[in-house]
């Protein structure tokens, strides 16, 4: 059996009956050097579909938690790489995504074409991968191998993995599983023995992918795969070669789940067990189905809405159509291992994101057809290879449609891609578009109202009205499509409180806190409110209550600075004093600490306190010219002219706006 194909069978029983003759199908390798010629052109085809995304920007999808909100990025690279290793971040455990990340970051800070350019980068040698590993696992054949590549390469379903730098997890993971499959074929057709190496780079590569992205815990099965397809012998050494991966796996579901069990995997009674078995039906055909007709393609497929107490017919219709497509995968083996392995591939690829335990917010997603994807299309292209290869001439008329539906497939994929990159141009396109294909659904309205209310980070005018008036508009008709969603009052009580409307912001900001007790930026915000309506009381009990529920090192800082000042503000100045002393010992080189407790000490009548602290803050940062004119101040009230009118003149030369008679009325003391 061995040197027969591995792709059909055949029983002892069915040999010896006699067979038609069959038609005449050509077979053999490829064509040398025209193998890296055609790898060449689908890689330069790629790179043009996807072009546009070089000149995308970040969004507000992910973009701002992964990149340009993450101040670990920041950090040096030696403390990131251990931060990542040994947390969970963002519902994750990705630790080799992360560390790229921060690398990229060293590079460019927040310039987003790097980023995007990592992305495509990781895209064109994954098409390279597929393609070499198709091309082997097909029995060297070059049309299988250019079909798959190409299309896994330039389909409409990959733009949300290339162009969505959050997805950058994405990319990199299937780089080192296609490495991992390639790694593993060579191993299992050049002899186990003689090439454990081989195996132990498989295992490697494994590994790397497994810490890119958790979806590399299918792993393992897909090599079963391979040696199902290849007619491997399930020996017990085949089997414990798998227990390693298996176990690893193991550990990084496990990782997996202590990482998403808080935030983003819904309690299983929110849905029933037959909801999630129309859920999981639907999402299994909804990604085959899209495949073969990728249109409508936005960033959320929200979950479907009873009409008088019905889910859409497809919902019902979707179990029935799984069970036809495995029945009819089932009855293909008489014939040909091709179909239920490329079936199966897709199966196992996928199987952990239909949604039967609830993640996130869509029922399907664009990405996680991005390995999933490549066994389908193995499928299809083997059986065009079967026809093309074909010398019976009443094949002539098939091989002729087959070929110009390729053809007009390729093209509209690329005409469909190119403008689908467009899309994630930035956040303002992207919701847009999600908006106009799902207007039932609340998240396209609170994602493009968040991104107005921060869109003065990344855009000129921050403070331009309109942005926050269309932030409104948006909030405003999002919260009562989904009325128990505490981000949505979190950020329109943000605009509220930038419009000064402190009774509206404080209204939204409980209407958080009611949904979402933990919600700790909710608490600082309404604190803050409180600070500016003079409530410092209430202001200091939201802030203490957000110090008991994130104790992340930069939040604290943060909340302990703004503490601080709100206890000068409430004129409470040993308390200041204290919690400035708390924050010296944390950053003992931060001038602005100094300068703060100077302050706080100034107005406790502390006025030893005050110069020392300005001082020292002088001495952190020679032009600090707050810091002179606060000390000038001291000097003066300490009757110590002399040196309050040069420490006067020294901020007046560093820029300081100070009264003019200031430095008159110095100047006749010193007289």
């Amino acid at each position: 059996m061995g040197k027969k194909n591995p792709t059909y069978n055949k029983t002892s029983k069915q040999s010896e009956v006699k067979r038609k003759p069959q038609a005449k199908v050509v077979r053999g390798g490829s064509p040398g050097w025209i193998k890296w010629a055609l790898v060449g052109a689908i890689v330069v085809i790629t790179s043009i579909v996807f072009a546009p995304a070089l000149n995308n920007n970040f969004t507000n999808w992910d973009d701002n938690h992964y990149v340009t909100e993450n101040t670990q990025l920041a950090k040096p690279i030696g403390e990131s790489i251990s931060f990542y290793f040994s947390n969970f971040y963002f519902c994750n455990y990705h630790p080799l995504t992360m560390i790229v990340y921060a690398l990229e970051f060293h590079s460019v800070q927040l310039h987003p074409e790097l980023y995007h350019k990592i992305s495509l980068l990781l895209h064109l040698l994954n098409v390279m991968l597929v393609f070499w590993f198709i091309y082997l696992l097909s029995g060297k054949k070059l049309e299988v191998a250019v079909i798959v590549a190409f299309f896994f390469g330039i389909h409409p379903m990959r733009v949300e993995s290339v162009a969505w730098i959050a997805e950058l997890k994405d990319v990199l993971y299937t780089f080192f599983f296609m490495g991992g499959l390639i790694a593993y074929y060579k191993y299992i057709k050049i002899g186990e023995k003689k090439n454990i190496m081989l195996y132990l780079f498989t295992f490697i590569l494994f590994i790397l992918s497994g810490l890119s992205k958790p979806a590399a815990v299918i792993f393992p099965l897909v090599l079963i795969l391979i040696d199902y397809y290849t007619r491997r012998k399930f020996t017990i050494k085949v089997w414990l070669e798998k227990i390693p991966m298996l176990l690893v796996s193991l550990v990084l579901g496990i990782l997996t789940v202590k990482a998403q069990e808080t935030e983003a995997i819904a309690k299983f009674e929110v849905f029933t067990i037959f909801q999630r078995i129309k859920f999981t039906s639907f999402a299994f055909i909804d990604y085959i189905e899209k495949l073969f007709l990728p249109i409508n393609l936005s960033a959320v497929y929200p979950y479907p809405v009873k009409m008088n107490g019905m889910f859409p017919i497809m919902y019902y219709a979707a179990p029935f159509i799984a069970v036809a497509l495995f029945y009819g995968v089932y009855k293909s083996l008489k014939y040909t291992r091709i179909i239920a392995f490329g079936f199966m591939f897709y199966l196992v690829s996928i199987m952990l994101v239909l949604q039967f335990v609830s993640v996130g917010i869509a029922i399907t997603a664009d990405r996680y057809s991005y390995v999933p994807y490549i066994g389908l299309l193995f499928s299809i292209a083997m059986g065009f290879s079967w026809l093309y290869r074909n010398k019976d001439k009443k094949y002539s008329l098939y091989k002729s449609v087959a070929m110009l539906g390729l053809i007009v497939l390729a093209i509209a994929s690329c005409a469909l891609t190119n403008a689908r990159v467009k899309i994630w141009q930035n956040s303002d396109t992207l919701w847009t578009d999600q908006i106009a294909k799902h207007p039932e659904n609340s998240e396209g309205y609170k994602n493009m109202g968040g991104y107005l209310v921060e869109k003065g980070k990344y855009d000129v005018d921050p403070n331009e009205k309109s942005d926050y008036e269309r932030a409104l508009v948006n909030f405003n008709i999002a919260i009562p499509l989904k009325p128990d969603d505490p981000k949505m009052y979190s950020n329109r009580g943000n605009i509220y409180g930038l419009k000064q409307k402190f009774d509206s912001a404080l209204n939204d900001y409980s209407m958080s806190l009611k949904f979402d007790p933990n919600n700790y930026e909710a608490y600082l915000n309404r604190g803050i409110t409180f600070s500016l309506m003079k409530n410092y009381d209430s202001a200091l009990m939201d802030f203490n209550k957000v110090l008991l529920l994130n104790h992340d090192h930069d939040i604290v800082e943060k909340v302990l600075n703004i503490r601080a000042y709100t206890y000068i503000n409430a004129g409470r100045y040993k308390d200041a004093i204290t919690e400035y002393d708390l924050m010296i010992k944390q950053n003992p080189n931060k001038p602005d600490l100094y300068f703060l407790k100077g302050y706080a000490a100034f107005k406790s009548g502390d006025l030893e306190g005050s110069l020392t602290n300005n001082s020292k803050a002088i001495e952190l940062k020679p032009d600090y010219k707050e810091a002179f004119f606060n000390r000038s101040q001291t000097y003066n009230y300490l009757q110590k002219y002399k040196e309050a009118l040069e420490d006067a003149q020294k901020a007046k030369s560093l820029g300081y706006q100070m009264d003019t008679n200031y430095i008159s009325q110095l100047q006749k003391m010193v007289k």
